[in-house]
């Protein structure tokens, strides 16, 4: 018999017990799913700048903030700075606006599928985060800095933290029609947490000694 079996045949006080077990808020999870949703909203703001700046000349723009700042314009980093600005085009900045916007998107569905803990999210998160840290890793060595070490060690974290929970997420509507149409999943073959049985065991009536 299955894990899954064995809870269906618990009684219902005990399953509700259990349900409430695995079901209770997850530090570790609000924190992804807040992260999630700042750099969404990051990604978000950076998308709808760039898009404003279309059409404007931005060494200008650049030159009027520094003054603003009362910033020396003969620093040698200002210069460099205001020099990239003049090679921004129209065109990069429509891809800029779009990438952000596009992955800002992405960011907003993982979030809200970690929210909801659904099993789709918990993939989706695990995959698209794993495909950076190759990237992460190449940046790192190329020019290495704290900040991206910190953003690779953060990645590294949630894939395994994931990974690792797997038992806080459920299917959908979709996941359950593949599991009504494709047989079992792995829940059904993955143990259940400590918590949960250690909560089974605790309302399990004791065992009778034998008649003599």
């Amino acid at each position: 018999m299955s894990p899954h079996d064995e809870l269906k045949a618990l009684p219902r006080a005990v399953t509700k017990r259990i349900v409430k077990e695995v079901e209770r808020p997850d530090f570790g999870l609000r924190l992804i799913i807040i992260m999630k949703f700042v750099k969404a909203t990051l990604l978000v703001a950076v998308g709808a700048g760039a898009l404003a700046l279309i059409h404007k000349d931005l060494h200008s723009l650049g030159e009027r903030v520094v003054e603003w700042f009362r910033i020396d314009p003969a620093n040698e980093r200002v210069e460099d700075l205001l020099a990239k600005l003049t090679g921004v085009t129209t065109v990069r900045l429509a891809e800029i606006s779009a990438g952000a916007l596009a992955y800002s998107i992405l960011l907003l569905v993982e979030g809200y599928g970690l929210f909801m803990r659904r099993v789709w999210a918990e993939w989706l998160t695990i995959i698209v985060t794993s495909s950076l840290i190759p990237i992460e890793i190449f940046e790192l060595i190329r020019h290495r800095s704290v900040g991206k070490g910190v953003v690779l060690l953060i990645n590294v974290v949630v894939v395994l933290y994931l990974a690792r929970h797997h038992f806080l997420f459920v299917p959908g509507p979709i996941g359950r029609w593949l599991h009504a149409h494709f047989g079992k999943t792995r829940h059904e073959s993955a143990p259940l947490p400590a918590a949960v049985e250690a909560a089974a065991q605790e309302e399990k009536p004791p065992a009778k000694p034998p008649e003599s």
